[in-house]
């Protein structure tokens, strides 16, 4: 990804351009982490699993691990919607 040009605003805030946030997976309440390195600012999306919840619940779906980890994380699973047009036509 290239770098981006950022204005500070009146307000000294930032917005992170789109592209960004959408590589990171950011929506609105995400958490991040904010540090300083030498002269550089780093923002890091802040990312917590509590998997208490699912402790004793995994059941093999047929998810690659990756799948799995992309629908975990809130991003768009593309296969899901292959799968639903497959279920609706009759097929496995």
């Amino acid at each position: 990804m290239e770098t981006q040009d950022i204005t500070l605003a009146e307000r000294r805030q930032i917005v992170i351009p789109k592209e960004v946030r959408d590589a990171l997976g950011l929506k609105p309440g995400a958490k991040l982490q904010i540090s300083l390195d030498g002269n550089k600012l780093v923002v890091e999306k802040k990312v917590s699993l509590d998997l208490s919840r699912w402790i004793g619940k995994a059941v093999d779906d047929g998810l690659s691990r990756d799948q799995a980890l992309s629908e975990l994380r809130g991003r768009p699973v593309p296969w899901v919607r292959s799968q639903q047009r497959a279920a609706r036509a009759g097929r496995p």
